[in-house]
């Protein structure tokens, strides 16, 4: 998988060779795939995660994770925790845009403040069908069945190439360990109604 990810980072011009590049980890499935694919590819990285303490302890216990991942991978490690339902109910906003819009304001903010050149994320393929079907849901025009880019400003998404199934082919050949995140099973959000 790691020559993949190499040649989808040459064919889309993510980023070049010298790019110092911040992953956002959240400590799921597809962002510590993500995280061992830079390794393997001896990619330089810092690693960033959000902790919007949303889920009591077992927030609390991802940062844990994801800050033992960084040291375990020898790199940089940077964390925030952020009120987000303050800030939804404060912006009138659902509580997956309020923290959309902190998440993406942080790593802007590191990103000039640490010399970073570009933000990852770990979106793949299956997330590109779920935002087109999300966005038609939605009665979008032509800009939403774009669905999901690999590259928009100084955010880009190397692991698109790869499938739900991909990534957990990997896992397991490698052995990996990660969180599961146990909203992602509730439907009381529109994009996990549609993925559940």
């Amino acid at each position: 998988m790691k020559e993949y990810l190499l040649k989808y980072i040459e064919d889309k011009q993510l980023f070049g060779q010298f790019d110092r590049i911040l992953l956002a980890v959240s400590g799921g499935i597809d962002s510590v795939v993500m995280v061992n694919l830079f390794s393997e590819a001896r990619i330089q990285f810092a690693i960033a995660h959000c902790n919007f303490m949303l889920r009591g302890e077992e927030s609390a216990e991802d940062e844990v994770f994801v800050k033992n991942l960084a040291d375990q991978f020898n790199v940089p490690f940077f964390v925030k925790s952020f009120d987000t339902e303050t800030y939804a109910k404060d912006n009138q906003l659902s509580i997956q845009m309020a923290a959309r819009d902190l998440r993406y304001d942080w790593f802007d903010q590191l990103l000039e403040e640490k010399g970073y050149d570009f933000i990852a994320t770990a979106h793949h393929r299956d997330d590109v069908l779920e935002s087109l079907l999300l966005n038609l849901t939605k009665g979008t025009g032509i800009s939403g069945l774009q669905g999901i880019r690999a590259k928009l400003g100084r955010v880009v998404r190397p692991v698109l190439f790869a499938s739900r199934q991909d990534i957990a082919d990997y896992a397991a050949d490698k052995k990996l360990q990660w969180r599961e995140d146990s909203s992602n099973q509730s439907n009381q959000y529109q994009r996990n109604l549609i993925r559940n």
